[in-house]
């Protein structure tokens, strides 16, 4: 099933904090470019501020704007060297998926998504062993308002993994 996906220019690893969304990135697309705007955020923070590690409590709305655009950035800039990208977020929601799927339109490229669902439980359990927790209280909400993926939203192909 997740095999199938290798055929899209694009593949979108989705699910909440915990899923095990960056070990299947690289267990099954390692030959990809991946793209995962956590690990930006992080990067960024230790570039610019002489490596201190990046916090829940560094979350700023306005550099979100700034860390979207370098993820468009580096995204198209793989696409147009024809390079497959496996690209690693959350996206839970219908509406937080759609730019990649605007993206695969806009340079022509196939689009296929893999969710992992998991078990509330899972998540904040497998969430402990991270090397950077994210908050509980976030891994609850955007549980809450999870929206599985659909073909209907624009991807070439869907898998669901629970």
């Amino acid at each position: 099933m997740i095999e199938d996906l290798k055929k899209y220019d694009i593949v979108l690893i989705l699910g909440n904090y915990g899923a095990g969304k960056s070990f299947l990135a690289r267990e099954y697309f390692g030959d990809r470019k991946r793209v995962n705007r956590h690990e930006i955020r992080h990067h960024l923070k230790e570039m610019t501020e002489h490596g201190k590690k990046w916090t829940a409590d560094d979350w700023d709305e306005e550099l979100e704007g700034f860390i979207k655009r370098l993820e468009y950035d580096i995204i198209r800039f793989f696409l147009e060297r024809n390079e497959q990208v496996v690209i690693d977020n959350t996206s839970v929601t219908n509406k937080s998926r759609e730019r990649y799927i605007n993206y695969a339109r806009r340079f022509k490229k196939s689009i296929g998504c893999l969710f992992l669902k998991k078990d509330i439980s899972v998540l904040l359990s497998q969430n402990k062993m991270r090397e950077y927790a994210v908050p509980e209280h976030i891994i609850v909400r955007l549980h809450a308002k999870t929206e599985l993926p659909t073909i209907q939203e624009g991807f070439d192909k869907v898998v669901v993994v629970r």
